[in-house]
């Protein structure tokens, strides 16, 4: 029998045949394992959970991230060739599909999980000699199963969820079994509704919880969370903690007008909680500890062991992020930059935004007295780039007309602007040893937390009112208006109050669009904006909120005559649909696999 080296998923973006369990089920050279007896060899049973993580993206740098702000008004790509500015400009082929890789991934980590559920195999195995830790493996292991299906599913609903040709909202096709390639009929590909993937997901959560540890963290004198198998040794893994992130964020997505036509508002009652659970670990249990969590301390991307972070990608060494995003002129290639409306979107120091007259925003200085989350996310004309350890001065952005960083040069944005969130400050390419850090993708961390729990607790309460979860909306927010930078930038809104809050937490409306406006300041460039401008829009068939135009700036004059700013529109997007389009193989192959509406040509 060698069914179980054919296990391969019919889905995948070519040809649809993903890799199956390619990594772990070849055999060895001298034959000691094969399709019948590798459930004796606990390291290939282990894999299939380990695969499952290691096939999570470890870098901001993707489409799905850095990649996919550019599809919105919040970035741009500086080459035109890029799939993800062709698409969103409307010169895409069927062929350059950019979230390809999402369903082909995702699909791939799925059967890694069913393959180690499969028939209670991986739970049935034993790993370790001695007898209690072999139990906590295995349970923590099979866990790891159930909530990884869960996140591969989630991660496919948000990217691929939306209105069918059918007319239909739907979800993805749901598969829990390991699937064979010569075995399993096309014709059986469809697609779940999008409530019924919402509930595949809720229900690996809950079967998760039954066997994860309740956090990955070393504990002192904590002889049941603290042990090698369960403690910071599992720090990329999902804990009991985290999988309240994952309801959280699943709940709120299944709320959004978008996914909720009935307007059913128990979803955001379910998404505030699961919210306001994780934010109470960090306030309540994080936050006893020596160097534990403290809300108002600043966040750094380079720390990779901070307290705020929920859950983690595995790590990896790379200067990816400063080459790719820095000017030619300090090493890089500026593939990626911002937009004139997102640093339009920072509001002032004093928290109002800056198109409120009470806010003292000058547009002829038009980046002085901004809030300090807007420094530490942005380079802009006359930023300098100081090394993190000395404060040495490295470089300084000359984006005006004439300047060696100014659009239309070679390896420069076009909008004047470079982000500077997730680079590292240590690094030049001018040093004889250079220096490159670690990084690794932030999945959950406690500012995203905040924004969930602001926006979904202000649906079913007011902005002011705490006695329902114990914690206001407001009080979120304050959360976030409140931080300093982690170069020490101290919030003005923290010390002298935030008048701007309490006015719009007097009015829902108000409060409304700051919550929005923060969900895009504060996760900017981590992919969030491109989905959640989709999931607030209620009508289907309006696209306003993302066919916009993309606005940088043309700066002249000097430092001592003063700068002139004229806005300059680099491209308009040009979306023919709400949703993305599935894999136009996989909806070729697959009859009864229904395309989303708008990309009717993609099948």
């Amino acid at each position: 029998m060698k069914n179980i080296l054919k296990i391969f998923l019919i889905l995948g973006l070519t040809g649809f045949v993903a890799a199956g369990c390619s990594d772990f089920l070849k055999p060895l050279a001298n034959g000691s394992y094969n399709e019948d007896n590798y459930q004796d060899y606990p390291s290939i049973v282990r894999g299939f959970v380990v695969k499952a993580y290691s096939l999570r993206p470890t870098t901001y740098y993707i489409t799905e991230f850095i990649g996919a702000e550019a599809g919105t008004d919040n970035a741009v790509y500086r080459s035109q060739a890029s799939s993800m500015r062709q698409f969103s400009v409307g010169t895409y082929s069927i062929s350059s599909n950019p979230f390809g890789a999402v369903w082909s991934r995702s699909y791939e980590g799925i059967n890694y999980c069913n393959m180690f559920l499969k028939d209670r195999v991986g739970i049935n195995t034993q790993y370790l000699l001695d007898h209690e830790s072999d139990m906590m493996l295995r349970k923590t292991l099979q866990g790891d199963a159930y909530v990884m299906r869960a996140w591969y599913y989630y991660d496919l609903l948000r990217t691929f969820g939306g209105i069918g040709t059918d007319g239909n909202l739907l979800g993805v096709p749901i598969l829990t079994e390991p699937s064979e390639a010569d075995k399993l009929d096309p014709a059986s590909i469809k697609r779940a509704t999008f409530d019924e993937t919402v509930e595949q997901i809720l229900r690996d959560c809950d079967s998760a919880e039954v066997y994860l540890p309740f956090n990955n963290r070393d504990y002192p004198d904590d002889k049941v969370y603290s042990t090698p198998i369960t403690g910071s040794a599992r720090y990329r893994a999902f804990d009991k903690i985290s999988l309240d992130g994952l309801r959280a964020m699943t709940y709120l997505m299944w709320a959004s007008p978008a996914y909720n036509p009935s307007g059913d508002k128990t979803r955001y009652q379910k998404a505030a909680q699961y919210a306001v659970n994780v934010m109470n670990h960090n306030l309540h249990v994080e936050s006893t500890f020596t160097g534990g969590f403290d809300p108002a301390a600043g966040f750094s991307w380079q720390d990779l062991n901070n307290p705020e972070i929920i859950n983690i990608s595995s790590m990896g060494n790379s200067t990816t992020m400063e080459t790719s995003l820095y000017p030619q002129g300090f090493g890089g290639n500026a593939n990626i930059v911002p937009t004139q409306s997102l640093v339009d979107a920072f509001p002032a120091a004093n928290g109002y935004p800056i198109t409120d007259a009470r806010s003292g925003y000058d547009p002829k200085k038009p980046y002085e007295n901004r809030d300090p989350r807007f420094e530490a996310a942005i380079f802009h004309n006359g930023s300098e780039v100081r090394r993190n350890t000395n404060n040495e001065l490295m470089y300084t952005i000359e984006s005006a007309v004439g300047g060696k960083d100014a659009p239309g040069l070679t390896e420069t944005s076009p909008t004047s602007y470079y982000i500077k969130k997730f680079i590292f400050s240590g690094w030049n390419p001018y040093d004889e040893n250079v220096v490159s850090n670690v990084h690794a993708v932030f999945y959950m961390r406690w500012e995203q937390m905040c924004l969930i729990f602001a926006e979904a607790a202000s649906k079913v309460t007011s902005p002011t009112d705490g006695s329902m979860f114990g914690v206001s909306p407001k009080q979120a927010l304050a959360y976030l208006r409140n931080r300093p930078t982690i170069e020490g930038k101290p919030s003005y809104v923290a010390q002298n109050g935030d008048p701007y809050l309490d006015e719009c937490a007097a009015s829902p409306a108000l409060f409304e669009a700051l919550v929005k406006n923060e969900w895009r300041i504060t996760t900017c460039f981590e992919g969030n904006r491109f989905f959640d401008l989709r999931r607030w829009t209620a009508n289907p068939s309006d696209l306003s909120a993302i066919n916009v135009d993309v606005q940088g700036v043309s700066i002249t004059g000097d430092a001592e005559s003063g700068y002139t700013y004229s806005p300059t529109v680099i491209e308009r997007k040009n979306y023919p649909s709400l949703w993305r389009p599935l894999p136009y193989l996989d909806v070729r192959r697959c009859p009864n696999l229904v395309q989303n509406a708008g990309w009717e040509s993609w099948k």
